[in-house]
């Protein structure tokens, strides 16, 4: 199909409510992704409407327009009509629904970017406390200080990590933001705030700025100080970029951005978390007094709240105190441990229940993680309030734990990491073996209860989208427009890898033979090779995918992975460009397979035939296992 760009962009820009609309653009091999200003303008019927497009998705926070193989040359036309950018630098449209959706999306979109490294080090976590608890290492040897560093680097410097998600859904500079969270967690301001206090405010130790107090707090591991940070940050910045002379604007604008942002957080945002910390000890310690079995059921069901906002170190001294004065401990250890469980229970359930490949692995490494060292951000920020019926059950089965420990007085005798099942050894003391059984019991029942309830409640996602392209025929029928060939054309396989049936790919365009039929390959082995004589018809600045004509006149589309555009070439290289001719078997593309997988991305690849409407039919020719040059695809 020729497109008139002209007219076809004329019409999309109108059907989306005008170029003013759009706060930045870009394209993949076959879409126009589009970042709007108000979805609420773009009327997706008029745009479907459009000759060229084929499909309308709105996904991942953008207006997404199917076009196919043409959309690179439509694109240097829809450039001409603004000041378009492509690098996501603009904010994303706002959260809708009520404030507490909005406010966990806000903080779940932030977090989800940082899953696989906190992924790592928790495991890095799980390993080390294997080796201590297996006797494999000291706590005083110089690889368990190596290990331990592993595997609190991402924790430690959480409040960095989270300045740059948090700046790039706001739309602000992540570098000027991880500088900000930088400051708090600067040594000697560390130190400072730590033992150099100088005077106390409101009751609590704290250090002068100009005369301005800062409370004594801590920023590590933190994630409420930044998440309240962020919003503040995006509006001195935008005040900043007003008031500054362009002239001068390329070192005023974030001097004052820098300036007042670290001062208000010292001064205000960073003591929220101290002074509530501080008086939730207070309130802790009276409940414990009074009523200590409704107190560790309510520090069991609300810990992962505790967690978030970092004011569970307010607990800590409770602990040592405890710990020192009476030789035991049940308000963090107890809780902690009880809540925890309740993580890794809620993590299996989504594990068992989903039928997102992905999202499993995900959630089989935040359960080992959580129980087995108790590290639960990754659950947490992953799973829990990414998808919100896990956190319920995680506060249902944290309480029925809690109530049950508080009851039998499970308490914890020494302070041994981060309380999981490993750490089990804690609980052995008093009078025989009852603390550490009914604490066994706690524990049982913690990931019991959250695995049910969560099991019930938790239901997949569905992709958010506003227009469904119809499905495709698996055998279209014969029109005026199919040219029926006269003999079978066989088409070999560019990748290596196991067959996926076209319609079980996880992406709307491609599942629905939007583009065209065909099949998919789960590749292992990282290249893309032509499957005949040929000639490069589209490459992609991005290098993940290929289209080319073959001798016979198939025109086909290799894509590999699933939005891996978004990795702006990264882990690819291309070997070809537009108009190469190309003989069968040589090395179209190769990718980085693990380095792909580690950045979040599926590598499932499609293998399209973009002209199907040519042929009576596409029928996958292979299952199973296939090599690069086995048959694949029958077109008749």
């Amino acid at each position: 199909m020729a497109l008139d760009y002209v007219k076809t962009t004329d019409a999309i820009l109108k059907g989306i409510g005008g170029a003013d609309n759009i706060a930045s653009a870009s394209h993949c091999m076959t879409r126009l992704r589009l970042v709007l200003k108000d979805e609420s303008k773009a009327d997706d019927q008029a745009v479907q409407g459009v000759k060229g497009v084929k499909g309308v998705m709105r996904q991942g926070g953008q207006y997404q327009i199917v076009i196919g193989n043409e959309v690179s040359n439509l694109f240097k036309e829809f450039q001409t009509r603004g000041n378009f950018t492509g690098d996501g630098g603009a904010p994303a449209p706002k959260e809708k629904g009520n404030l507490v959706n909005r406010l966990l999306g806000y903080v779940s979109g932030s977090m989800t970017p940082l899953l696989p490294a906190m992924l790592g080090c928790g495991m890095v976590k799980v390993v080390m406390s294997l080796l201590t608890t297996l006797g494999a290492i000291s706590t005083d040897s110089t690889s368990y200080i190596f290990l331990n560093g592993m595997g609190d680097a991402f924790f430690y410097f959480l409040p960095i990590l989270l300045a740059y998600t948090t700046a790039k859904k706001l739309g602000t500079s992540p570098v000027v933001s991880m500088v900000i969270a930088a400051a708090w967690l600067y040594p000697n301001i560390v130190n400072l705030l730590g033992s150099g206090t100088t005077g106390t405010f409101l009751g609590m130790p704290c250090s002068y700025f100009f005369g301005l107090p800062v409370i004594a707090t801590t920023y590590s591991s933190s994630v409420l100080p930044i998440l309240l940070m962020a919003p503040i940050i995006k509006v001195v910045d935008d005040f900043a970029d007003r008031v500054s002379p362009n002239v001068v604007k390329s070192f005023l604008r974030p001097l004052i951005t820098i300036l007042v942002c670290d001062i208000i957080g010292y001064v205000v945002i960073g003591p929220i978390g101290g002074v509530a910390g501080n008086y939730l000890s207070m309130g802790v310690n009276y409940l414990y007094t009074h009523v200590g079995w409704l107190t560790i059921m309510l520090l069991s069901a609300f810990m992962p709240f505790i967690v978030m906002t970092g004011m569970h170190y307010a607990l800590v001294p409770l602990m040592t105190m405890s710990l020192a004065s009476y030789g035991y401990d049940a308000i963090v250890i107890t809780t902690m441990f009880c809540s925890n469980l309740a993580q890794g229970g809620t993590a299996l359930a989504v594990a068992c229940k989903t039928k997102d490949k992905d999202l499993r692995s995900e959630a089989v490494a935040s359960s080992i993680s959580a129980m087995l060292a108790g590290v639960t951000e990754p659950t947490l920020y992953g799973i829990s309030l990414r998808y919100k019926t896990p956190m319920i059950a995680v506060v249902i089965g944290g309480a029925a734990a809690g109530l049950f420990a508080g009851i039998t007085g499970v308490v914890g005798y020494s302070a041994g990491g981060s309380p999981s099942w490993l750490t089990l050894i804690t609980m052995i003391g008093g009078e025989g073996f009852s603390n550490l059984l009914f604490g066994i019991l706690s524990g049982v029942i913690a990931v019991a209860v959250t695995f049910v309830v969560c099991f019930i409640l938790y239901k997949d996602e569905k992709p958010a989208q506003e227009a469904t392209p119809a499905p495709a025929q698996e055998t279209p029928a014969v029109s005026a427009g199919h040219k029926p060939n006269v003999s079978v054309v066989e088409i070999a396989s560019p990748v290596t890898g196991s067959v996926v049936a076209l319609k079980d790919v996880p992406d709307q365009v491609f599942s629905t033979g939007t583009l065209g039929d065909g099949v998919a390959v789960e590749p292992t082995v990282g290249q893309v090779v032509a499957p005949a004589d040929c000639e490069i018809t589209a490459t992609m600045d991005s290098k993940h995918a290929v289209g080319f004509t073959t001798s016979t006149g198939v025109e086909m589309l290799v894509h590999v992975g699933l939005n891996t555009v978004e990795l702006n070439g990264k882990y690819f290289e291309c070997k070809v460009k537009e108009g190469d001719k190309c003989k069968a078997g040589d090395v179209l593309l190769t990718f980085d397979m693990e380095g792909i997988k580690a950045a979040g991305y599926p590598l499932v690849t499609p293998v399209i035939v973009t002209n199907s409407d040519d042929y009576v039919s596409v029928q996958a020719a292979a299952s199973g296992s296939v090599s690069a040059g086995d048959k694949l695809i029958t077109l008749a």
